[in-house]
């Protein structure tokens, strides 16, 4: 039996006892699905052992133990960790930028040359533009700032309604 074996299974027994004595308490308050719960979390410990998995995290934590003890005089991986540290800087740096100033290319140019070039018409207005919905007397004002579609329909809805 190797000296892992020896520190792990007595410390997953161990660890399934205090379980099933937890799971004792929780059937005696009639708490009956955190009994199976317990049960659940008190066969955790075995189950890992003898799946192999609680040696294979043992070996991970023993690598990363010993990776963390060589850290403290290597130069190459302080170095390392230093670009590893300007690159997630530099990551999040350019998510900032990229939401608080969108792109102005020409594929930006194009999306807002094709949506003011948009025709007027729409659905709830009867196919006429919000400009023809005016009174036949009265008519619009040529150096008036553009009207939005959506606020034109709704200014036509409550007009319609007589609501000024």
């Amino acid at each position: 039996m190797p000296a892992v074996d020896t520190v792990l299974l007595p410390l997953c027994v161990g660890l399934t006892l205090l379980g099933v004595i937890a799971t004792g308490f929780a059937w005696r308050r009639g708490n009956k699905g955190r009994v199976i719960q317990g049960v659940a979390l008190a066969l955790a410990p075995i189950a890992l052992y003898f799946s192999g998995l609680l040696r294979l995290l043992w070996d991970a934590v023993v690598a990363v133990g010993s990776w963390a003890s060589g850290i403290i005089l290597s130069p190459a991986v302080w170095f390392g960790l230093a670009l590893l540290g300007l690159c997630l800087v530099l990551w999040v740096v350019g998510a900032l930028v990229a939401r608080r100033f969108p792109a102005t290319g020409r594929k930006a140019k194009q999306k807002s040359a094709a949506a003011t070039a948009r025709p007027t018409s729409g659905a709830v207005g009867g196919g006429t533009s919000p400009r023809s919905r005016t009174a036949p007397g009265k008519s619009v004002a040529p150096n008036s700032a553009p009207v939005d579609d959506d606020l034109a329909e709704i200014e036509a809805l409550l007009k319609s309604r007589g609501i000024n």
